[in-house]
């Protein structure tokens, strides 16, 4: 059965499975520096873009709803339609994986370096409930590069090699995938190494730290007979010695290890398709090794490391077949996190802080979906998913806090001696319902109902921290365990539209989300009293005591509360000849408070891009504007922070030497513009390790990088 416009190439993106649906859609017009768009998901491939960052979220820049919160190089958090963090179901190869940092130091797609990269794809608006659970903010898929299987018994070696120069920061990068298979297996060997320096903003200011060293390597086997392929893989991740300024410390190392398991297959009357992965992955971070410590009032250094660790089962397990005159899809899936998290200190080995102790957080799904022609002309898509989300925590315990010691003594009671073992049980419902009203035009409606627990941080965070999942907005919180689940109602409505060569795909949406975790004011109780005698201590002078209200003393606890989220966004373009084409997208979102008059944190401004190329067959340059306007609608209760609007320009270009070598250029911020990305934090960095102060005041908006020449090339073989 021919799948329709309506859903294409969803199910075979976010599973990763074959593309053979996506070959039915509309032409694409490849440009260098944009989306690739079938008007229903978007998918990006390193192939296709003249710049590929280190960064792999950061690819996401020109697709129509998303953009990225930046807390350090390789800390991309993907937010899409103005929800982000945990909101937004990020998977890899299918299937979720655990952050070790509880500020998200390494968020999902930190886990697949761009160079083992195939293709990120985003689904547009409504996700169908196959995509996953808690798709409460959208879903992203991340695919890895493999190796196809041959055509014939004898095995033939093929592969791929990459490098990269970038002057901002003197990044270099490599990457190698190697691998040998005839018809019936495969082996593969994947590795990639990243290293880099400060960041220069624009006008020549050095962003400190905000290096990193990265170094990835996997291994992978594939058999196939007859209809059934199994796949086995291995891969190692190591981050040592990166900023994260927008966070209270940086990363000393991370180093994980994830194994995959995955299978295709078909049975009588089904197709079915299986995954299973373990990750566990250690960290290590402080705030001293790179940066210049906070000090007291009195001059002490508050110097401070923290241990933490995650580990994850998850597996996905589904199966297809047509009936009544469309596909069934139906599948069980489950993903098992932990996480544990200490924090120390290197000047008074009395002092200990339990800051998670043994979280466990057991999610399990079951769904079904049908898809096909519903009455003359139209195309259906309808599911429904259940979802049970089992939390839990241990006692925690805390010493060596000296005058505080009382007030956290207080709190740690008051956590160990509560029930913090939560069950929730959500139900999702998602619909799609599509019309061609002609050959060039159709239109597309999504409705769904959909659901998120609270995160382990929302839940268990016992003492006013920073360590929120990277929110970052400086402001330390307290966790609720009695919060309720989000949910939300969500409305999409679009319209597809390819003419002779040039495309729009408008959509508008709107979701009011009932029950949406906030952080507010707690101004009563241990809590807040500990806030206050530290930021006393920090401040001097009695600041707290002074100022009760001050944002500085004044901690956060994770409540529900009620918002909603409306907006648009399109992906446009035309071609004006065989060379000459225009390629473009826009973006726009607001998210607000309903239960009181506040906007929400840390959302991105209307936003858009617009690129002009001209496309020989061995080569092409683009020039490319990036706008970002003003973003005034910020959140008072986080204290958030105005931005100026800004555009920068881009020069990229592209050259193919013989079929198998590709070199990209360019210059990123041609004009060597300075300017601050509403996503990207506020500095928390007075001086480096050695004392020599930053160029940027603590609590400054930080500034994009600044003009930026780059140099790539890719060798297939």
């Amino acid at each position: 059965m021919r799948k329709k416009i309506l859903t294409l190439g969803i199910l075979c993106a976010v599973n990763g499975a074959s593309s053979a649906a996506e070959t039915e859609s509309l032409p694409i017009l490849r440009v260098e520096g944009r989306a690739e768009s079938d008007f229903n998901v978007h998918r990006v491939t390193p192939e296709t873009q003249a710049y590929v960052p280190a960064d792999t979220a950061m690819m996401l820049g020109k697709v129509p709803g998303a953009n990225v919160n930046k807390n350090g190089a390789l800390t991309g958090i993907v937010q899409y339609r103005g929800m982000f963090g945990t909101r937004v179901n990020v998977q890899l190869d299918g299937l979720n994986v655990a952050p070790a940092g509880p500020n998200w130091m390494d968020p999902p797609l930190s886990n697949i370096p761009s160079q083992f990269l195939d293709s990120l794809t985003v689904v547009r608006g409504v996700s169908p409930v196959s995509a996953g659970s808690e798709t409460i903010g959208g879903t992203v898929s991340a695919k890895s590069k493999r190796i196809r299987f041959g055509d014939s018994g004898a095995f033939e070696a093929s592969g791929e090699l990459l490098g990269g120069y970038e002057s901002a920061n003197d990044g270099w990068s490599a990457g190698a995938l190697l691998g040998t298979a005839n018809q019936r297996q495969r082996i593969q060997f994947q590795g990639s190494w990243d290293d880099a320096d400060n960041l220069r903003a624009g006008e020549g200011d050095e962003l400190i730290p905000s290096g990193y060293r990265r170094k990835s390597w996997a291994l992978g086997y594939g058999a196939r007979k007859g209809a059934h392929v199994v796949d086995v893989t291995y891969q190692h991740n190591r981050v040592d010695d990166s900023g994260t300024p927008a966070l209270p410390m940086d990363i000393v190392f991370l180093d994980g290890d994830l194994y995959n398991l995955e299978y295709a297959g078909s049975l009588g009357i089904f197709e079915l398709e299986g995954r299973l992965h373990y990750q566990a992955t250690d960290h290590r971070m402080d705030n001293y090794s790179q940066r210049a410590p906070m000090r007291m009032a009195n001059g002490m250094a508050m110097r401070r490391f923290a241990t933490t660790d995650s580990s994850d089962w998850a597996w996905d397990l589904r199966a297809s077949t047509d009936m009544a005159g469309g596909l069934l899809s139906f599948g069980v899936d489950g993903w098992l996190a932990r996480h544990g998290a200490d924090i120390f200190s290197p000047d008074n080995a009395g002092f200990h802080v339990e800051n998670y102790k043994d979280i466990e957080r057991d999610r399990l799904g079951l769904f079904g979906e049908w898809e096909g022609e519903f009455g003359k002309g139209w195309n259906l898509l309808a599911g429904l998913r259940y979802t049970h989300v089992h939390s839990d925590a241990g006692a925690v315990s805390a010493q060596g806090l000296g005058m505080t010691q009382p007030l956290v003594d207080n709190l740690v009671s008051g956590f160990n001696s509560g029930d913090r073992s939560r069950d929730d049980d959500m139900l999702d419902l998602a619909v799609k319902l599509g019309r061609a009203l002609s050959e060039t035009t159709t239109v597309e409606l999504g409705l769904g109902i959909k659901n998120r627990a609270p995160s382990y941080q929302e839940r268990y965070l016992w003492l006013p921290l920073e360590s929120t999942a990277g929110l970052a907005d400086r402001r330390t919180y307290i966790g609720n365990p009695d919060l309720d689940p989000e949910t939300a109602y969500q409305i999409d409505l679009g319209l597809n539209w390819k003419g002779h060569g040039a495309y729009l795909t408008p959509r508008i949406f709107y979701k009011r989300v009932n029950d949406f975790i906030q952080g507010t004011p707690l101004t009563e109780g241990a809590a807040p009293s500990y806030r206050r005698r530290v930021g006393n201590a920090i401040k001097g002078n009695n600041f707290c005591t002074d100022n009760p209200g001050a944002p500085f003393c004044v901690p956060l606890r994770f409540t529900n509360v009620d918002a909603e989220f409306q907006g648009f966004d399109a992906g446009f373009g035309m071609r004006f000849n065989p060379h000459w084409s225009v390629d473009g997208s826009i973006s726009y979102v607001r998210g607000k408070r309903r239960d009181i008059s506040d906007n929400l944190y840390r959302i991105a401004p209307l936003n858009g891009t617009l690129a002009l190329s001209y496309r020989r067959t061995n080569w092409s340059v683009t020039t490319e504007g990036v706008f970002y306007a003003a973003q005034d609608d910020v959140s008072k209760t986080n204290a958030e922070q105005a931005t100026p609007g800004y555009g920068i320009v881009n020069l990229l270009g592209s050259y193919r030497i013989g079929n198998d070598l590709m070199v990209y250029a360019g210059v990123n911020n041609l004009f060597d513009r300075r300017y601050s990305d509403h996503l990207a934090g506020y500095n928390r960095v007075s001086a480096d390790a050695n004392g020599e102060p930053s160029d940027l005041a603590v609590g400054e908006r930080i500034p994009g990088a600044g003009r930026s020449l780059f140099i790539r090339a890719a060798l297939k073989f």
